[in-house]
């Protein structure tokens, strides 16, 4: 019960999040608001939390990072980095190639994996 009940607030908040508000001005033109859609979608990139979660899901398995349980213990070994994981991501076409030139963004993937592995 406790599963159905989590599982129908996260859709609820899915589509509530989907869902763009719709205004009407003063002269009666309806204006259409969407925050959650980019404008540029050249700049649409995995977050630093999303690349360690679907590496940590397996889905950079092809690419030599492991998953689950040796995700953890290969990362406490040093066996691979945040750099690492974003070239990964690049040869998984999950992120663009300027990523590996983002320190900030290597970074930010960095701190995912301390928080995610502690």
């Amino acid at each position: 019960m406790k599963r159905l009940i989590a599982v129908s607030i996260s859709v609820f908040i899915l589509f509530a999040a989907n869902n763009p508000a719709n205004a009407q001005t003063r002269h009666g033109k309806e204006v259409s608001v969407s925050p959650t859609v980019q404008q540029n979608t050249s700049s649409r990139r995995l977050t630093p939390f999303h690349l360690v979660s679907l590496s940590y899901q397996g889905y950079l398995k092809n690419q030599g990072i492991p998953s689950y349980g040796s995700f953890v213990s290969e990362y406490h070994q040093s066996y691979f980095d945040a750099r690492e994981l974003v070239k990964a991501g690049i040869r998984a076409n999950l992120l663009p190639a300027d990523a590996l030139t983002n320190q900030a963004y290597i970074n930010a993937v960095s701190c995912e994996l301390l928080a995610f592995s502690s």
